[in-house]
């Protein structure tokens, strides 16, 4: 075997000082690269930059606050309720309608042509006294009624909150009418006007405010007082719209005598329970012949009259 190659100090020294330039070059090289990498504009693998906006972030406004209206004490809407302050009811010169009483769909088509008038003179002034205005249904009293929707004067008319209808019994105003067609006629214009009445009420909150009121009532006596108010109001406002559409709807003559006899002579005293709710003949008149007169609804503030007024 040959001896190993020896080399020269100069070659080794020469060798040395190649491999050092050649690392220093490499290490450079490496410092370069991870520094290009460490740029966040030109280099995409960059660490992501943070950039603040040019506008600062707004502040999210305070959580608003709900103010809740105060609560109308049920006496103050009864007694001083914007209805009263509307003035007169405009005459809708709507005639009465011409149907015969004597089926049942000709006379649920006279009562709504009847409510539709009633419709037209109450809509403007319940919206005058800021309270939303909804037309009225009408319904012809059936034993399918609902159990929240019977009551009232279920043998001639009631009218029911819950579904703000006017309700009729066909029937009885049928057999009225075999008898004596003007007092069916005259009968029927009255009622579904008182009725329609009620629903004034309603619209207006003065239902649920008297209601209300009954309820917090202690002796039977008080709660008869106040039921009474009611009702004797609704007859009122019935009476303020026949008034002042009393050329149209031909309140002159016959038929005018024969509302006055009906009115005079309806009341407590020919309930045959003689429950005193809805007042007595007196006090039935006592309301209803100013306010056929004043055509205003402000003759109609039943809630603020002494006693005697409304017996």
């Amino acid at each position: 075997m040959k001896p190993p190659r020896h080399y020269s100090r100069g070659v080794i020294a020469g060798l040395s000082a190649l491999v050092l330039v050649m690392l220093s070059g490499a290490t450079y090289a490496g410092f370069k690269l991870i520094n290009s990498y460490d740029t966040t504009v030109d280099n995409p693998l960059a660490r992501p930059s943070v950039h603040k906006s040019e506008a600062p972030i707004p502040v999210p406004p305070d959580p608003t606050v709900t103010v809740t209206a105060p609560t109308v004490p049920d006496a103050v809407r009864v007694k001083q309720n914007k209805l009263y302050t509307v003035g007169k009811v405009p005459s809708v010169n709507c005639a009465e309608p011409k149907y015969k009483l004597d089926a049942q769909s000709s006379t649920l088509r006279y009562s709504r042509a009847v409510v539709l008038c009633l419709d037209k003179a109450w809509g403007p002034l319940v919206a005058k006294a800021d309270y939303p205005f909804r037309p009225a249904k009408v319904m012809l009293i059936s034993k399918q009624q609902p159990s929240d929707c019977t009551g009232g004067e279920p043998s001639r008319a009631f009218y029911c909150g819950s579904d703000e209808s006017v309700n009729v019994d066909w029937k009885w105003y049928a057999n009225l009418y075999k008898q004596d067609p003007m007092a069916a006629r005259t009968d029927l214009l009255d009622t579904l006007a008182h009725e329609y009445g009620h629903h004034v009420q309603e619209l207006t909150n003065i239902s649920i405010s008297s209601d209300s009121r009954q309820g917090w009532m202690k002796s039977q006596a008080s709660k008869l007082e106040e039921n009474r108010r009611f009702e004797l109001q609704a007859s009122c406002l019935a009476a303020v719209f026949l008034g002042a559409n009393k050329k149209s709807l031909g309140f002159t003559g016959d038929k005018l005598e024969t509302w006055e006899w009906q009115t005079k002579h309806s009341g407590d005293e020919y309930n045959p329970k003689k429950v005193r709710d809805h007042g007595s003949r007196r006090s039935q008149w006592l309301w209803a012949g100013p306010a056929f007169k004043s055509a205003n609804p402000g003759s109609c503030n039943t809630f603020v009259a002494p006693a005697a007024k409304v017996s």
